[in-house]
């Protein structure tokens, strides 16, 4: 058994999930076969995949029992790669199907991010399981009460609260499965920030009542039995599902509120700010790009380090599915919110590619590496004006650089090179001269000899070479 390698999940009691070919294929344990089949021959169900709200499902009988074969999105993310906007619309989309639900009969029983996946700029719920008959008006009398309710408290809203109030990063979900706990959000925060409207309810009320029952536990000791409960009074079904929708409204409205506040970055006003290029030079280099997009076509772009998305947007407006990956959070949410605005088909990828995500999980088999995800998925590869900032940075030699760029792309790359006399090298170098101070255009090409050949070089004015390679 190879570690870090996807597998079959394990956890839901209705069925398991696996990778065949360009499918997904869930396998129903014979137990939950027609509830489940109620559910994907209902129009309900029709009607999601349709809108593209719900992955499409087509119903095979196997010898493994019922399967459900569900195309396979081309690079899945995890909530610890998202931008808040992408937490907000995943979310938004949750709430949106549970309460559509309910008025057919339906609901969801869990609520998780993890549901979740993007195609492009749209959420699309990926679990089919997660929906159950939901009755208002059953013997228990529950009815009115979301069974997820605590599941999206912890999973959507307190990392999105944590992320406005403290600014967590989105990306420590990863080590979080099931989402935030109120009693640890509550030690975290200053008094004033817990009495705040907006983290008084879902944290400190919560985690009091939490202190409070350890306290009383400790007083009362183990021999005392809890007093007896009266019998919740029934409520008719109207009531149930009134009680529902407004359970669901103010969810949204919270989660809404715990939007951080979007600020830009040094990397967000880039294309505003920078100074070594002119008018003349970026032109130049976006018309460049422009005619090798128009002359290929590529089906499917990689854009690596694609800031706001200039050429991300460049590459959808020529026919491709771009996925683009940016690892500053201010330019990755602008990045996104042009994508959803100018209605592209462009995903966002809010991810480092010098320290990319993990396989995470039992065994490290559960969710894959970043790395897994990506390669080989795109026919082009655009690096433009990134790999100083591996050289640099993160000190990355140029050969591990474009074996890496090999593995990514199955045809072609687009790549910037940034000579050692150019100023944005140069405040990057930091004194490091006799490291990086010689580097030149002939040690790329010398490290992408084996792997790549040149089909066109443009060199820029202000000394910079873009350049477009094919696989050998």
């Amino acid at each position: 058994m190879m570690l870090g390698t996807p597998t079959a999940t394990f956890r839901d009691p209705a069925g398991f999930l696996s990778l065949d070919g360009d499918f997904a294929v869930r396998t129903i344990h014979p137990s939950a076969r027609d509830q489940v089949m109620e559910f994907v021959t209902s129009q309900f169900c029709s009607r999601l995949q349709e809108r593209g709200d719900m992955v499409a499902i087509t119903v095979k009988n196997s010898p493994a029992g019922l399967q459900l074969l569900h195309p396979k999105i081309p690079v899945p993310t995890y909530p610890w790669e998202w931008t808040p906007s992408q937490w907000l619309a995943a979310a938004q989309l949750t709430l949106s199907l549970c309460a559509e639900a309910l008025t057919e009969g339906w609901v969801l029983k869990d609520a998780t991010p993890l549901n979740i996946l993007f195609v492009g700029s749209r959420p699309i719920l990926v679990d089919v399981l997660s929906f159950e008959p939901w009755d208002p008006a059953p013997k228990d009398h529950a009815s009115h009460l979301w069974l997820a309710y605590g599941q999206y408290i912890r999973t959507f809203l307190l990392p999105l609260l944590m992320n406005q109030m403290l600014n967590w990063p989105l990306e420590l979900t990863l080590f979080k499965r099931d989402g935030y706990e109120p009693l640890e959000l509550y030690k975290a925060l200053r008094w004033r920030q817990r009495l705040s409207r907006a983290a008084f309810w879902p944290v400190t009320l919560p985690a009091r009542m939490e202190m409070g029952q350890a306290q009383k536990g400790n007083r009362r000791g183990s021999q005392k039995l809890p007093a007896a409960k009266a019998p919740p009074r029934h409520k008719p079904p109207e009531m149930a599902l009134h009680m529902m929708n407004r359970t669901l409204a103010d969810l949204r409205r919270r989660t809404r509120r715990a939007m951080p506040v979007y600020k830009g970055s040094e990397w967000s006003n880039y294309a505003a700010t920078l100074t070594h290029y002119t008018a003349q030079e970026s032109t130049q280099k976006i018309e460049w790009v422009r005619r090798v997009l128009e002359d290929l076509r590529p089906a499917r772009v990689l854009d690596v380090g694609a800031n706001t998305g200039v050429f991300s947007a460049l590459a959808a407006e020529h026919g491709a599915q771009v996925a683009a990956l940016e690892r500053d959070a201010a330019a990755a949410e602008s990045l996104y919110r042009m994508s959803v605005q100018s209605r592209l088909p462009i995903q966002t990828i809010h991810a480092d590619l010098a320290r990319p995500s993990p396989a995470v999980g039992w065994e490290n088999r559960e969710t894959s590496t970043l790395l897994h995800r990506l390669e080989a998925q795109s026919e082009m590869v655009l690096m433009l004006a990134v790999i100083h900032h591996l050289i640099l940075m993160d000190q990355i030699p140029l050969s591990a650089i474009l074996e890496l760029a090999y593995s990514l792309t199955w045809r072609y790359l687009v790549l910037e090179w940034v000579p050692v006399s150019d100023p944005m090298f140069q405040s990057m170098m930091r004194g490091r001269d006799a490291l990086y101070g010689s580097l030149c255009e002939d040690d790329l090409l010398q490290a992408g000899a084996s792997r790549f050949h040149v089909l066109r070089r443009q060199p820029l004015s202000n000394g910079r070479v873009l350049f477009l390679f094919a696989k050998d």
